[in-house]
């Protein structure tokens, strides 16, 4: 009995015995208060629960409640608890690295994807804004084209209006003068013709071969009798010099007129073909710059058709970005504190192997020393 307590307490650290001098066999309550402060086995599980607690694991306190509750048992049992513990967070750890590893490109790529989207509607944004300015540029223009045709048109109808008048005025005061003319012209020739058969007008040489005219005896034209040449204001070269300055005034008055009428007719056709070009310029104008603008306003409607489904993918990103933080940041603790805990809890495991390991080793040895004894 002596025996196996010297080999007990060698194999634990407690000494029984000062140097020399012999001492009676500790008591039952000794040994066994001894024993549970200084054996390897619950110094294991005494490293388990602390584990347990500094990571807050109650998978790991359970495993150390089940070792504590066979440590009597055979070594290979309490060794596979603790193997099979050690290879579940060793497999945790991996699915938690892949996992993490998904995560890392899910939302990196997922990033990358809300920037492009987010820049892309900037883009768009723009380019609708630049689009519809140009709209509204165009629409000015297509107004003042319009406009400029419709002053155009006013100006050919008011100025066809006062050509047609002045043509008609022009013709009717040629049509006057000309008529004028005539009658003057009869009036001098028949006057020259009654004083010349009268002697106040002397007759031209060729006219004396000339069949004389007859006269009634008293012409109905003559307000009373020709009395001669006694009254100066009834010489017949004074009215028939009146008459003649009239019929050249007439004369004057046809050609002016006339010349007047080409030259405003002339001036007429010069403006219709300059605004006739002005119009046909300005009607190509408003037409092209109509088709343009419908060209942009279509391209308006596409850029802004995507620019909204490019909103409604930005939408559906930013959710799976949330969704990502759900599954893959937030929670009781980061991944990195889940590594170090896990790898912990592992470090701990196997210092207890090893420690469970010895201790059961050191048991088999004491018995075998007791068995040979």
């Amino acid at each position: 009995m002596e025996q196996a307590i010297k080999i007990l307490a060698k194999a634990t650290g407690v000494r029984t015995e000062a140097p020399g001098n012999p001492v009676p066999p500790p008591s039952p309550a000794f040994l066994q208060l001894s024993s549970s402060v200084n054996d390897p086995k619950m110094k294991a599980v005494a490293l388990l629960k602390e584990a347990a607690k500094d990571t807050h694991s109650r998978a790991l306190e359970r495993l150390a409640v089940e070792v504590a509750a066979h440590l009597n048992g055979p070594f290979d049992a309490v060794n596979n608890m603790i193997e099979k513990m050690i290879f579940r967070l060793m497999d945790e750890q991996k699915q938690e690295d892949e996992h993490k590893l998904w995560c890392d490109e899910e939302i990196s790529k997922t990033d990358a994807m809300e920037v492009d989207k987010q820049d892309k509607i900037k883009d768009l944004k723009a380019e609708v804004k630049l689009e519809t300015a140009k709209v509204g540029v165009l629409t000015t223009e297509i107004a003042d084209a319009e406009k400029m045709i419709s002053d155009i048109d006013s100006f050919v109808k008011e100025a066809t209006e006062i050509r047609q008048t002045g043509k008609k005025e022009n013709a009717l005061a040629i049509k006057d003068s000309e008529t004028a003319q005539t009658a003057l012209t009869n009036a001098i020739e028949v006057l020259t013709a009654f004083y010349k058969e009268s002697g106040e007008v002397a007759k031209e040489p060729w006219e004396f071969i000339q069949k004389p005219v007859n006269l009634p005896k008293n012409p109905a034209t003559w307000g009373s009798e020709y009395t001669g040449v006694s009254d100066p204001d009834k010489q017949p070269g004074g009215i028939i010099s009146v008459l003649e300055g009239v019929l050249a005034d007439f004369s004057k008055m046809e050609a002016e007129t006339k010349s007047q009428e080409a030259q405003d007719q002339e001036e007429y056709d010069q403006s219709m073909s300059s605004h006739d070009i002005e119009k046909a310029e300005r009607v190509q104008e408003a037409k092209m710059k109509t088709a343009e603008k419908a060209r942009r306003a279509d391209k308006i409607a596409s850029l802004s058709s995507t620019q909204k489904d490019t909103e409604g993918e930005l939408e559906k990103t930013q959710q799976y970005i949330a969704d990502l933080q759900k599954a893959c940041v937030n929670g009781d603790s980061s991944y990195t504190d889940r590594k170090a805990a896990r790898t912990q809890e592992i470090t701990a495991l196997k210092k207890a192997q090893v420690t469970l390991q010895d201790a059961f080793k050191a048991k088999s040895f004491l018995q075998i020393r007791s068995h040979t004894q």
